[in-house]
Formats: C-alpha cells, sequence, structure tokens
C-alpha cells in the first residue's frame, strides 16, 4: 500500500453538522446535509491525491447536546463582549465516520437553544452571539496546529477577523457561501464603528473597508473580502471553477442583468419585480467565485435508501409515540415493513409497486387506468414557491384527468404567506377528494414514498444555490418539473425546467410552469419511450462527492502554494528594494502605480515597500 506522502489539517467552521439523529448534532436545512457528508469524502479524496487529511469540524454546543457524550477537552478560550471578558469551553467527540467535532459551549450564548431553534431570530442578538462563538473557535484554530480553514456561511464568517493578519499571511482561508439570500445583516444606525469595538474588533479600522453595507453590518461581505484579501477562495454550492453556470453563474449577475434577462423571457414585456440572487451586494460582481456543486451520499440511490428497508422502518416505528404507525393505510403499513423495496435502473417493477403503494396510502384506493402523480415535498417557505403549485393543479386536473397531486409539505410558525399556501393546499385537497392529497404533517418514511413512487416532483424555487430533492427524486426515477435556477441545472438533462424571472408576474410563471406540466404529462401518454429514456438518465446520473471533494481537495493545495508565492513575492521585494542602493530615492521618486481600475497590486506592495 502506498504511503501518504504528507498530512493536511484542516479546520472547518459551521454552524450546523448534520447527524440530528445521534441527538449531538443539528440539521435545520441544506448546510446540515452538506457538514454531514462532506467531511469524509474530503478524507477519501485526499487520500487519491496521496494526501493524509485531517478535518476538525467546529460547531456551537447547542443546549440540547448531551455534553455527557462529549470529551472535555479542558480548553476554555477568551471572549469580550462589551468589554466584558468570559470563557467558552471546549469539548470533543469522533463519530464512527472518523470525523471529530469541535464543539464550543456558554450557558449564556446558547442556553436558550433547542433542536428546533439553533438560529436567532433578532439580528443584534445573533451578531453577538455569532461573533462570540468565532473568538472562541478563532482562539481554538490558532492553538491547533492547522494548515488551512475552510469556513461555511456567514455565520462563522468573522473567524478569520480573529484569526489575525499575521496569521493568515501563513495559513488560507477559504469561504464557502450556501445561501447568499441570508448576509448576516444587522442595521447599524450610524454605530458601525461602535458595534464593531462591542464583539473586540477595531471598528473605525474596519467597518467602511470590511462590513459597511448601506449602514448595515454585513457579515458575509467581511468574510468575502478579507478571505479574497489574503489569497483564499470564495466558492458557493453549484457551478464549475470558472463560473460559467449555476449559482456561481447567478451571483455575478447585477439588478440590471436579471430585469434584462427577464424582459427578454416576456419577449420584451413590461418587468416588474425580480429576485436578484446577490442580493444587491455588487461584491459578488467583483470578485471571482467558483463553483464546486453538492454530491449526494450513495444511501439515497434506490438500491440502498434506508426507508425502503424493513429494518429501517421496523426501527422508526418501534420509535413512533403511542404505537401510531408510519402510514396511515394499513395495507401500506404491512406492506412497507415486511418487505424491502429497493430497486434500481433494472428493477423498474418494484418502483411501479411503490407506485401503487403511494397511491393507496394517498387516496385509499388501488389506482386505475395509470394515473400520473405528480407530487412536492418540501416547506412552505418564499425561496421554494410552492405556493405556485396550488395555481397550476385546477387547470392540470382539467388537461389530463387522469392526474392527481401529492403534497408534503408545511409552513413555519409565524409565516403568514406559507400558512396561506397551506390553506390552498386543504382548500384545494377538499374540492378535489380523490385527485389531490395534502398533509403538512413532515413525516420521513412518508417524504420518501411520495419521491420513490411518484412520476414527476414539483420544484418551482425561487431560488436554489444546490438543490438537494432534484436530486434525491431523480435518482428515484421520479423526474422534476422546475424552475431552471442555480443547482437545478444539474438535473436539466433528464429534467423539465422552465425559465422565469418577473416575480411579480405570478400569473405569467404559473403559465410557463404549466407549459412544462403540460409537455411532460404528453411526453408520458404519448411517448413511453423518451418518458422511459428519461427515467433511466435521472437514475444514472453521477451524484457522487468524488469530484466535488477532489476540487475542495484542490483548492486547500491551491491555498498552500498560494502562500509560497505570497512568501516569494516579499523576497522579491526585499531583494529588489535592497539591491537598489544609491538609486532608492531616484526610483522612488519616479515609481507611481496606477490607480482603478488599472492599478497592480504588486506595484503597490513595491510602493509600501520603498516608503518602510
Amino acid at each position: 500500500m502506498t504511503k501518504l506522502s504528507n498530512t493536511l489539517r484542516v479546520a472547518m467552521p459551521a454552524w450546523e453538522i448534520g447527524r440530528a439523529e445521534t441527538g449531538l448534532g443539528a440539521k435545520v436545512g441544506g448546510l446540515g446535509v452538506i457538514m454531514e457528508e462532506l467531511p469524509p469524502e474530503l478524507v477519501k479524496a485526499a487520500a487519491r491525491q496521496n494526501i493524509n487529511l485531517e478535518v476538525e469540524i467546529l460547531s456551537p454546543c447547542f443546549a440540547f447536546y448531551d455534553k455527557s457524550k462529549l470529551t472535555r477537552t479542558g480548553l476554555t478560550f477568551p471572549v469580550t463582549l462589551d468589554g466584558y471578558t468570559f470563557g467558552v469551553e471546549v469539548f470533543k467527540h469522533t463519530f464512527p465516520d472518523g470525523q471529530t467535532v469541535v464543539y464550543f459551549w456558554d450557558e449564556w450564548q446558547l442556553g436558550w437553544t433547542t433542536s428546533t431553534a439553533i438560529y436567532p431570530t433578532d439580528p443584534v442578538m445573533a451578531y453577538r452571539l455569532y461573533a462570540a462563538l468565532a473568538q472562541a473557535m478563532a482562539g481554538y484554530i490558532k492553538q491547533g496546529n492547522f494548515q488551512t480553514v475552510h469556513s461555511h456561511d456567514y455565520h462563522v464568517g468573522l473567524v478569520p477577523f480573529y484569526l489575525g493578519d499575521d496569521y493568515l499571511a501563513k495559513v488560507p482561508h477559504h469561504f464557502t457561501i450556501h445561501n447568499a439570500t441570508y448576509q448576516g445583516l444587522v442595521a447599524a444606525h450610524g454605530r458601525g464603528y461602535a458595534m464593531l469595538n462591542a464583539i473586540n474588533l477595531p471598528g473605525e479600522r474596519l467597518f467602511h473597508k470590511y462590513f459597511d453595507f448601506f449602514d448595515n453590518l454585513n457579515f458575509m461581505k467581511a468574510a468575502m473580502l478579507k478571505t479574497h484579501e489574503t489569497g483564499g477562495k470564495i466558492t458557493t454550492v453549484s457551478g464549475d471553477i470558472a463560473g460559467t453556470w449555476g449559482y456561481a453563474a447567478e451571483l455575478r449577475w447585477s439588478a440590471e442583468t436579471v430585469r434584462a434577462k427577464a424582459r427578454a423571457q416576456k419577449g420584451g414585456a413590461p418587468v416588474g419585480e425580480v429576485f436578484v440572487p446577490n442580493r444587491h451586494l455588487d461584491l459578488f460582481e467583483k470578485l471571482p467565485i467558483a463553483g464546486i456543486t453538492n454530491g449526494l451520499s450513495a444511501r439515497n440511490r434506490p438500491e440502498n435508501l434506508p426507508e425502503l428497508q424493513t429494518e429501517t422502518l421496523q426501527t422508526l416505528q418501534g420509535k413512533q409515540p403511542y404505537g401510531r404507525p408510519l402510514f396511515n393505510n394499513p395495507l401500506v403499513q404491512e406492506a412497507m415493513l415486511v418487505r424491502d423495496h429497493n430497486f434500481d435502473v433494472n428493477r423498474l417493477p418494484v418502483k411501479s409497486e411503490l407506485k401503487r403503494l403511494l397511491h393507496l396510502e394517498a387516496f385509499g384506493k388501488e389506482p386505475h387506468h395509470d394515473p400520473i402523480l405528480i407530487t412536492a415535498v418540501g416547506r412552505l417557505v418564499a425561496q421554494k414557491n410552492l405556493g405556485l403549485v396550488a395555481d397550476i393543479i385546477e387547470r392540470t386536473l382539467a388537461y389530463d384527468p387522469g392526474t392527481r397531486f401529492i403534497i408534503l409539505a408545511s409552513a413555519p410558525a409565524g409565516d403568514a404567506a406559507g400558512k396561506a399556501d397551506a390553506a390552498a393546499f386543504f382548500d384545494l385537497a377538499t374540492r378535489h377528494s380523490g385527485r389531490m392529497y395534502y398533509n403538512n404533517t413532515f413525516n420521513l418514511p412518508l417524504s420518501r414514498l411520495i419521491l420513490a413512487g411518484g412520476d414527476f416532483t414539483l420544484i418551482p424555487s425561487r431560488f436554489e444555490p444546490c438543490g438537494l430533492v432534484d436530486y434525491e427524486a431523480s435518482l428515484l426515477g421520479t423526474l422534476v418539473i422546475g424552475r431552471l435556477t442555480g443547482g437545478l441545472a444539474k438535473v436539466n438533462s433528464c429534467a423539465y425546467l422552465y425559465d422565469w424571472l418577473d416575480v411579480s408576474d405570478r400569473a405569467g410563471e404559473a403559465a410557463a410552469f404549466f407549459g412544462k406540466i403540460k409537455e411532460a404529462i404528453n411526453v408520458y401518454r404519448h411517448d413511453s419511450g423518451r418518458h422511459w429514456a428519461l427515467i433511466k438518465t435521472a437514475m444514472s446520473l453521477d451524484v457522487s462527492w468524488d469530484r466535488s471533494a477532489g476540487q475542495y481537495v484542490q483548492m486547500y493545495r491551491y491555498g498552500l502554494l498560494l502562500k509560497k508565492w505570497h512568501l516569494e513575492r516579499q523576497k522579491l521585494l526585499h531583494r529588489f528594494t535592497k539591491s537598489l542602493k544609491d538609486d532608492r530615492a531616484l526610483f522612488a521618486e519616479f515609481f507611481m502605480p496606477a490607480e482603478e481600475p488599472y492599478a497592480d497590486d504588486f506595484d503597490w506592495q513595491l510602493k509600501e515597500a520603498l516608503t518602510r
């Protein structure tokens, strides 16, 4: 066996780590999924590049974690807020897959957290909490002998500021943006300096250069600038390294670009409101943003999916309160719990059986005359735009009497628009009983049955940085009908995707959406060869982490090489200025670097060296 040539230690700060089922992790959205799957994949990818990679994930120790299951390190790192210094305790735990998580705990800061609430809703409380934990994480990193730091999203975006310029001159810092819609904004009200001073940062020196965004603190802006300035890479979760497609490309679009695209889509008709992916932070248009598309673990393939296996379902059934069945229909409950229903592209009759069971669960009767099951699974939030589904249900039912809708989606507490969408779905389900099913209670086994047993799944997302449900559905042979945005482009070869950008023209978007639904129905009904070809393409998608994890490892290697270049550059500056001898004053007098946009950073560094 070839011995790995060297060891690379990476510190990876992130607010969520996934692993929620262990009781020692949190998974609110896609960030948690990625942080659970990515680190072990990085280790494997590094080994293929002959590197012994060690990853330590840094994350808060939320109050609902059982600290008796964690290892107390004895380390406490000082944190200063409002001039008051206190200590943050550090715990560790290594999971069975070999991944180590470092947990940071302070009861004052984190005692309010629960399994359903780990993000503060008050922006002032949030920026102070993120600052406190970033200070502690930076303290741990500086004593941990790490060669690279890779931070995930704005919640940990202050880490490089607390690491300091001397540390960052030697150790690369990379920053991955999982969702640019949320940037860590907090209103400054003319107190930007004081707000940074309160979290132990020099406000006068940092506010205008890094944080100021229309008199708000913007943590994402600051993290991006500091990362770029120190030579690290800024990445996002779909696209390619050059940023030519996916979310990496969309983040570069200005508001004017988006409006122009929207006008073109509407044939030159007037455009109302558009959604700008970078939320008008024009820094995205000026800095290079690389795309490294998320993967998905092999457990999500239909031949491996645990929720299609009796052992897993029986275990979940044993945890049900009061013995409540996982599935409402007793025939479905029995069928799912007595034998496995895993399948693959060569065992599609099993998928047909799952379709039968799904119809039975949703409508209480056996399917007849080949119904088309159109599904949707998700959250009723603005991003997912699932309210648009309610707009097209009745016209779809009229277009093809054999269509059926199965919707599993709920609105967060306090989300009035989401609650209104839920009410619309309940009303449709009542008026079209037998053809429309709606459930607003999350049920993991049911969600898997819906994705596995459906013919199509609807994803009309307003924005989708990467997308996971599109991959999940496609692997299960359920074709996506949705909006061509962000990471959803990665399934374009086996999906029905429409273009639309004018968010104020809901009727126009519904028409575009319905157009793709009709196209999918027509292919299903009249071109079975093409339909099955699309299913096989979808199920054969390469969604593995191999390429993506390999690119991250190459990014780490690049960061280390860039530090070597920075060091050589400083040596060159020193050698050149020393070689000037008596001509130094003459050279300095005539040497005047150009200003932006013609400036050369190296020239300005030389100018600074000449003044020392």
